[in-house]
């Protein structure tokens, strides 16, 4: 990898110095154990969706489940759900009712909204480079496309998935030490359909083992 320039989805970028293929594995193999779900978890948060001519808001709940599970329902102020997804590893599920244009991210993109790496079986890493205490992995999902994971302090500050060289869909993060181990905050955005999904953490709590069943929505 020739020296490679990063930063956010835009802007100024800082130029990196490519990662040796020993240094890589390493760097993986570390963004790997990081990404364990290690307890049962519940996160709430406050949530704001734009897209054209919609505009939604409401509370949020994530719930996680070890090693690799988890599952968000954004519900509207008035209690109404607006939104249901669960992820297993790096499989997504949505109900069968699901509504197909809802600003749910791919799974990829959505573990990266919880502050968590993991790009999915058969993913494959492509590149790495490194500037100080910035990280950056290029990970070339199974249908193609490219991810961009960009961390920061052993934290992980985004991910941009990119189609045909130009970024398509992004998330960005924010840290804050009161959640210890979550981002504060996640935005993302889809550039293609001018979508955008605003998380902002509430609350972390954890909780004894969650049903099964949660893990597949329209089951119940």
């Amino acid at each position: 990898m020739a020296a490679a320039a990063v930063a956010g989805c835009g802007g100024a970028r800082a130029e990196l110095s490519p990662l040796p293929a020993s240094a890589l594995t390493a760097a993986v193999a570390w963004a790997e154990e990081e990404a364990r779900i290690r307890q049962p978890t519940r996160l709430t948060f406050s949530w704001r969706a734009r897209e054209p001519g919609v505009r939604g808001s409401g509370l949020g709940v994530a719930r996680l489940g070890p090693p690799d599970r988890a599952r968000l329902d954004l519900f509207l102020e008035n209690g109404e759900s607006a939104a249901i997804a669960a992820l297993e590893g790096g499989h997504l599920r949505t109900p069968p009712n699901a509504d197909p244009q809802a600003a749910i991210p791919r799974s990829a993109l959505l573990w990266a909204a919880l502050g968590v790496y993991r790009p999915g079986e058969g993913a494959e890493v492509v590149e790495g480079g490194e500037a100080d205490d910035l990280l950056e992995m290029l990970v070339r999902l199974p249908d193609g496309d490219l991810v961009r994971y960009r961390m920061r302090g052993g934290e992980l500050n985004g991910a941009a998935l990119m189609r045909g060289g130009k970024v398509v869909e992004s998330v960005e993060l924010m840290w804050a030490e009161a959640f210890s181990g979550y981002p504060s905050a996640a935005t993302y955005r889809n550039l293609y359909d001018y979508r955008e999904l605003e998380l902002s953490l509430e609350s972390v709590d954890h909780v004894e083992a969650f049903p099964p069943h949660i893990w597949h929505p329209g089951r119940w």
